[in-house]
C-alpha cells in the first residue's frame, strides 16, 4: 500500500485504486449517505466500498489537492467558482437522505438545526480534488452531519474566500479581496438573499463550533487534538472570531 500525502500522517493509503482510512461509529451512515448521492447522480464523490474492522474503503479520487489559496491554481477566481458550483451540485444530491435513510444515523458532528440537508461539515481546498483550475472532486466525509445549506456555505467561505485576520501569519488577501471572494462564492452557488443575510453571523458560529469541538476532543484524550491545540492552531480560530466580528456588517453588505 502506498501512503497518501492527503490528510493524516501514515493513516491515509492506496491500495490498488482504493483508498484505506480510519473508520468511526458514523462510518456506516457516511456510507450509506455515499451511495444516496451516487443514486442522485453525483459522481464527484468517493464509491464506499467495505468496512473492514476499524477502517473503511472508498474508491480513490483522482486529482490534485492543495490547500495553499496563494498557488495561482487553487487560488484562481476560476477555482473559486468551480468550487462553488461543486458545493451546491453536493447540496443538491444531498437533499431527501435524512429522509428516505431507514436505518439509525450516527454522525461525528452534532447536527445543526433546522436538519434541512447532510452537509459535507468540512468543505474547504483541502478536501476538493482539483484538475487545472476545475473543482472535480470531494473528498473525507467523516465531518458531514446534518444541518441548513447555510452552515456548510459558511464554512466553505471562512476557508475559501479565505475570512482569516489579515494581520495572522501566512494571511493571503486583505479585507477588499476577501469580501471580493466572499461574495464571487455566493453568486456562483446560486446563494438566495435570506441566506447572504445571515452569513456573517453563522461564519462566527461555525468556527465557534469549529473551537469547542477542537478543545473538547484535545480534553478527551484525542492525540491529534491535543497536538493541533498545542501548536496554536484554536488560538488562530479564536482571532479568527474576533475578526469576524469586526467585518460582520462589512461582510453582509458585500455579500448582498
Amino acid at each position: 500500500m502506498i501512503e497518501l500525502e492527503r490528510g493524516r500522517a501514515g493513516q491515509i493509503l492506496l491500495r490498488g485504486d482504493a483508498v484505506v482510512r480510519p473508520a468511526g461509529a458514523w462510518t456506516p451512515t457516511v456510507h450509506r449517505f455515499l451511495s444516496h448521492l451516487r443514486d442522485r447522480g453525483f459522481a464527484a464523490a468517493p464509491v464506499p466500498l467495505a468496512i473492514e474492522g476499524d477502517q473503511e474503503v472508498v474508491s480513490y479520487v483522482a486529482g490534485r489537492v492543495s490547500e495553499d489559496l496563494a498557488d495561482p491554481l487553487t487560488g484562481s477566481p476560476a477555482m473559486l467558482i468551480s468550487a462553488a458550483r461543486l458545493l451546491r451540485r453536493f447540496h443538491d444530491a444531498s437533499r431527501g437522505f435524512l429522509e428516505s435513510d431507514g436505518a439509525a444515523q450516527h454522525w461525528m458532528l452534532p447536527a445543526q438545526e433546522p436538519r434541512e440537508l447532510v452537509c459535507h461539515g468540512d468543505f474547504a481546498p483541502y478536501n476538493v480534488v482539483t484538475e487545472g483550475e476545475a473543482a472535480v472532486g470531494l473528498i473525507d466525509f467523516d465531518a458531514a452531519h446534518p444541518a441548513p445549506a447555510a452552515w456548510d456555505i459558511a464554512y466553505a467561505l471562512y476557508r475559501w474566500a479565505p475570512l482569516t485576520d489579515p494581520a495572522q501569519a501566512g494571511a493571503v488577501h486583505d479585507s477588499e479581496e476577501q469580501l471580493r471572494r466572499a461574495r464571487l462564492f455566493c453568486d456562483a452557488y446560486g446563494a438566495d438573499e435570506a441566506g447572504r443575510w445571515q452569513l456573517p453571523h453563522m461564519i462566527g458560529r461555525r468556527v465557534r463550533a469549529l473551537v469547542d469541538f477542537m478543545l473538547a476532543r484535545a480534553e478527551a484524550g484525542d492525540v491529534s487534538f491535543a497536538e493541533a491545540v498545542a501548536r496554536g492552531d484554536s488560538d488562530i480560530y479564536i482571532r479568527d472570531l474576533d475578526y469576524l466580528a469586526r467585518i460582520g456588517e462589512r461582510l453582509r453588505l458585500a455579500l448582498i
